[in-house]
């Protein structure tokens, strides 16, 4: 059982889990603030309810690439980042897109919008944070709305780029199949999505079986495995065929290649998770 399945367990509330981590945090946030060592655009050490905070400028750096090496991303595109968190890649994309560019973020966790809000809009008229009220046991148990009934809160044909780091890794069939269909109404024509997945594979079972994988999935549904049966959203992995055939009834057309990621204990990669790139299909 990691650390992350076990602080579920002991505190099951996120708000409580959050409260934790901020008195923890309280000295060295306090200090980096007095002292004005911590980036203004960057949260306090108790808000990072998502992981990755240790390396987050080489990742988020690593990402931009691919955002503009595979996705074609221009700095006066429109973005739509899917699962913002607390706006760790706005960070990033504030020094990138221009004024005529513009980025959106939607999370379902209110206290990371309203300090992205605060911190990183307040500064780049060009950038907004959106919460999206949906249910989730542990992240927002009062939440209105279904992932598998959610829409996408924009018009039509809205952005040229749209991305979902880290969040397909956490979503079951019934949501990622919505989700795509929600990234192919908003995304214009000539558009193009990057995803962020584990996808399940011959090769990546074998590597799991064979003790290779840094995650320990378990099979729980018919195109989903995941690590924590009690707290199946920890992780998700989902089987590639589905996934790519999802996108396709989607009228979304996965990219060649798929960019495969270490996760599962492969020789060969290009990150750590699984990337694909996803564009309209005609």
């Amino acid at each position: 059982m990691n650390i992350r399945s076990m602080a579920k367990r002991l505190l099951p509330g996120f708000n409580s889990r959050l409260a934790v981590r901020r008195v923890i945090n309280l000295p060295r946030d306090t200090f980096e603030r007095l002292t004005g060592r911590r980036d203004p655009l960057v949260p306090p050490h108790g808000l990072w309810f998502v992981g990755g905070e240790a390396d987050y400028k080489r990742v988020n750096q690593e990402y931009l690439g691919y955002f503009v090496d595979f996705g074609g991303l221009k700095p006066e595109h429109r973005v739509l980042d899917v699962g913002c968190g607390v706006g760790i890649m706005a960070s990033s994309l504030a020094s990138f897109l221009s004024p005529q560019g513009s980025y959106v973020g939607f999370d379902i966790v209110r206290v990371g919008i309203d300090w992205a809000e605060k911190n990183i809009a307040s500064r780049f008229p060009n950038f907004s944070f959106v919460h999206a009220d949906i249910f989730n046991k542990h992240y927002n148990p009062r939440g209105k709305l279904t992932s598998a009934s959610f829409r996408f809160p924009f018009e039509d044909a809205t952005f040229d780029f749209v991305f979902t780091k880290s969040v397909f890794t956490h979503l079951l069939p019934d949501s990622i199949q919505r989700y795509l269909q929600e990234i192919r109404r908003v995304l214009k024509p000539t558009g193009s999505c990057l995803a962020t997945l584990f996808l399940m594979n011959s090769e990546t079972t074998d590597l799991i079986d064979r003790g290779e994988s840094s995650l320990n999935f378990l099979a729980f549904l018919e195109d989903a495995w995941v690590v924590d049966k009690k707290f199946p959203e920890t992780a998700v992995g989902i089987s590639q065929s589905s996934f790519l055939q999802w996108c396709k009834d989607s009228a979304l057309t996965p990219q060649i290649p798929v960019h495969y990621g270490s996760w599962c204990g492969r020789e060969n990669y290009l990150s750590y998770q699984d990337i694909v790139l996803l564009k309209p299909t005609p």
